[in-house]
């Protein structure tokens, strides 16, 4: 912890998990939408990912190993429901439900590697520091980077089959920045943990290589920030323009002032 500014620390945190989870509730009550329901159930399991990530932190070996050894159902959860919401918002109606069950099932080996305890191999407590399991890591990795290719084939097939440009810019913008957010997040990590298996520069020893992952988080304000230009621009979801532009404002300001002062 006194390697790196407890302020950023926290405001890197907890910033995007109260800008999440208000941004969906706000969009759920005006629309009450199917789209913006799996976009609300996205900003809660992604602020429950950041907290918790807060508190792997906690100098306190009980509370950080409790915390680190859940997360990665929290990231394959919100991974999952990323594409839910994409297709949902483009089709504007629900997922088929042998494609939900199959999406949803990527679920499973996590669940199952979680409660196994498989997922740490050594946990330093006077050091509050661990050892991941490099093969569940690499797991991760390639599950995460499949999503994104899935989001990516899914947008590209969207954009060409819509007729109107109206449509196209919807499905480009959403795509464009569900695929930014999620891999900002896969992209931070893979650097992160790269570093850690292969000991680069000496740094894979060093626990300050795991603030690295604090900046996985960034992507959610620039996907929410996309969003906002729809709403603001193109009028989706139905919201006035007014209060949405303001609405958003009030976030992005919020967001971008912290990082001058944390």
């Amino acid at each position: 912890m006194n390697q790196i500014s407890v302020s950023f620390l926290v405001y890197s945190l907890t910033i995007p998990a109260l800008i999440a989870p208000a941004f969906g509730v706000f969009l759920y009550l005006k629309t009450k939408k199917l789209s913006s329901f799996y976009l609300l159930l996205l900003c809660i399991v992604f602020s429950t990912y950041a907290i918790l990530d807060l508190g792997s932190w906690f100098p306190n070996p009980a509370i950080s190993l409790g915390t680190w050894s859940v997360l990665d159902i929290f990231s394959t959860s919100f991974f999952i429901l990323s594409f839910w919401f994409l297709y949902t918002f483009v089709k504007e109606r629900d997922l088929p439900m042998w494609l939900k069950v199959l999406t949803a099932s990527a679920l499973v080996p996590t669940l199952v590697i979680t409660a196994s305890s498989i997922n740490l191999n050594l946990f330093f407590g006077p050091s509050v520091s661990g050892l991941e399991n490099q093969s569940v890591t690499n797991y991760n990795s390639i599950l995460d980077f499949f999503f994104i290719f899935v989001v990516m084939v899914f947008s590209a097939v969207e954009y060409f089959k819509a007729k109107d440009p109206l449509s196209k810019k919807k499905m480009a913008l959403s795509g464009i920045g569900i695929v930014v957010f999620l891999f900002v997040f896969c992209i931070v990590l893979t650097i992160s943990n790269f570093i850690i298996a292969i000991n680069f520069l000496g740094l894979g020893a060093n626990a300050y290589v795991y603030t690295i992952d604090l900046y996985s988080l960034f992507g959610m304000p620039i996907f929410l920030t996309f969003l906002g230009y729809l709403i603001a621009k193109y009028q989706v979801f139905d919201i006035k323009l007014i209060k949405s532009v303001a609405y958003m404002v009030a976030l992005m300001v919020l967001l971008f002032v912290g990082l001058f002062f944390a």
